[in-house]
């Protein structure tokens, strides 16, 4: 485990030991802080040091890219029941969402209190650094399922009837103060050079930034109009953001980059991997592992062993074009090829970036137990099912430990929380969004990577894979959130695409599909395939495909209790 990894986890237990002192309590209990522990706390760097070391395991719990974080888009089934988010299943909320504002309150004890050490405040600058970082991240989470928030900045007490009672600002006022804090965030940090990869750092700040003005410039573009737009806001503000800080890091004293070693054939599987990811300049903020320190993670057992009901879509699949850059058609393909023959021919003719993110006959899961994937179990139990056909690969490595075992070996696979091509997936589309303007020399170091001809502009009427987004955009566009989606499948960025996009066209009312099943290979299979011999997995579950509701759906409702106790608070549309 990276040595700054280590120091983390030992300065949590210090901090836990501090909290006794500080009385740090939950948003439900909201009591006034002891005095005599805050005169004792606050004067030295280590101090603030220790205090901000809660704030990591909160921030981004997740020890798998795919087990947790691909779930509720259209590239990803898991389990035998389809996703609730896209079905339009979810109920309103009852209770409260107090929990959900924790950290953001402890954010704000921090902002309170911090002006009282007695070190250098270069000394301590990093640390609220990390404060503008973490209240924005937990704030964008709340933006994302709620839209308009109240915006607190600092400590509500018991007795502030006032504040306690605020209603909620529109999401434009949210987001820019978000995007204030992360300006600030980016001042006070220091470099990746300096604290590594495992801990916030300056260019991890920047990376948000794009990620945060990209999705709020989309979502006041595409849902113009609707329940969920903020009157007078201007997209192009935010487009503008996303391409300032993506400049920053573009042409900035920063250490970034897109990794490869000169092997485009496997140096995109490869990436997502590795454990130790402290060296690769593309990977600016991850987790860690070390099964020798008691912290490990299931990536191999759920992925090279036991799947788990999880598979890739055709949705997915067919988005990948042909080796030459161009369209590939898979439904025609699949007319003479089915089963292993149809995953072994989109392995030799499409972008090598399919055969990083699904098993192909005649790969290895697990080099020391010899493990070779031979064809997908689309008829086996729940541990070892793969309900399309197309079986996850991507993050594992069939020579780390724990590949191709079960769950309790465990695995170290780190986890990539902010990386640098995604930067550049962001600037090209706010680019493009703001002025019309393709980002190919951007777009193309992600081609390079991938041993892909560079970035061409595809014509849709050509594409035999056709996706309708429910609007008409350019070719340009389609074809960059082409190279979005294809560079960046189930990393947990397509939910968060669907919804700033307003895309619910893309799967509502249809189904998630699989492979053209070959009988020969199952014979005793049963369940459904289409008209064309796909996989129809979800048949008898959605026999009208996913039911969305996009008057309603596209964000959470505020929980019932919460419309009790503050009046002036105000339920979210369709809900």
């Amino acid at each position: 485990m990276n040595k700054k990894n280590i120091l983390i986890i030992k300065s949590f237990l210090v901090f836990f030991l501090t909290l006794f002192f500080l009385s740090c309590e939950d948003f439900i209990d909201l009591k006034p802080l002891d005095q005599i522990a805050q005169e004792n706390y606050w004067k030295s760097s280590s101090d603030l040091k220790n205090y901000m070391v809660q704030f990591y395991p909160n921030f981004f719990p997740h020890t798998s890219m795919i087990v947790n974080l691909a779930i509720d888009s259209d590239e990803m089934i898991h389990g035998g029941s389809p996703s609730v988010f896209l079905n339009g299943e979810r109920t309103t909320r009852t209770g409260t969402w107090r929990g959900e504002w924790t950290q953001i309150r402890n954010l704000n004890i921090f902002f309170e209190n911090y002006q009282k050490c007695e070190d250098e405040f270069s000394s301590y600058q990093h640390y609220v650094g990390e404060a503008h970082f973490f209240r924005a991240w937990f704030y964008f989470e709340l933006l994302k399922m709620y839209g308009d928030l109240p915006w607190y900045d600092e400590v509500i007490e018991l007795d502030d009837d006032e504040k306690l009672m605020m209603p909620r600002e529109s999401r434009a006022k949210i987001i820019d103060n978000i995007l204030l804090d992360l300006d600030k965030a980016t001042l006070y940090l220091n470099a990746r050079k300096d604290v590594g990869n495992c801990v916030i750092n300056k260019e991890v700040s920047l990376a948000f930034q794009t990620r945060v003005a990209l999705f709020e410039g989309s979502w006041q573009k595409y849902h113009a109009g609707s329940v969920f737009a903020t009157p007078d806001t201007d997209p192009n503000k935010y487009f503008r953001k996303c391409i300032e800080a993506s400049n920053e890091l573009l042409t900035g004293d920063y250490y970034t980059g897109i990794y490869g070693t000169g092997s485009p054939d496997i140096d995109y599987f490869k990436m997502f991997g590795l454990v130790n990811m402290g060296d690769i300049n593309e990977i600016l903020l991850y987790k860690s592992f070390n099964m020798a320190e008691g912290y490990r993670n299931t990536v191999e057992g759920y992925l090279s062993y036991n799947p788990d009901q999880k598979s890739a879509t055709w949705d997915l699949v067919s988005s990948y074009l042909g080796k030459n850059g161009k369209p590939f058609d898979y439904l025609e393909l699949s007319e003479s090829k089915k089963g292993n023959d149809f995953l072994t021919q989109i392995a030799e003719n499409c972008d090598p970036r399919l055969k990083s993110t699904i098993y192909i006959p005649g790969d290895y899961k697990g080099v020391a137990v010899d493990l070779i994937f031979e064809k997908p179990a689309i008829d086996a139990g729940v541990l070892q099912l793969v309900p399309t056909g197309f079986q996850i690969k991507k993050t594992t490595d069939p020579n780390s430990v724990g590949a191709g075992q079960s769950w309790e070996v465990g695995s170290e696979t780190g986890l990539i929380i902010f990386r640098f091509g995604e930067v550049l997936l962001n600037y090209a589309e706010a680019k493009y969004e703001l002025d019309n303007t393709v980002a190919y020399e951007q777009l193309n170091l992600l081609r390079e990577r991938a041993g892909m001809p560079d970035f061409t502009v595809n014509k849709q009427d050509e594409d035999p894979n056709l996706i309708n987004y429910g609007y008409p955009i350019s070719d340009e566009l389609y074809e960059i959130r082409r190279e979005r989606r294809v560079e960046l499948a189930l990393e947990g960025m397509r939910d968060e695409d669907l919804n700033r996009w307003a895309a619910h066209s893309i799967f509502k009312g249809k189904r998630p599909k699989g492979y053209p099943l070959n009988k020969s290979e199952f014979p005793e299979y049963t369940r459904s395939v289409d008209e064309n011999g796909l996989i129809d997995f979800y048949k008898n579950q959605l026999p009208n495909g996913y039911q969305f509701k996009e008057n309603r759906d596209y964000l959470y409702s505020i929980p019932q209790e919460e419309l009790t106790l503050n009046p002036n608070l105000v339920q979210n549309p369709g809900w």
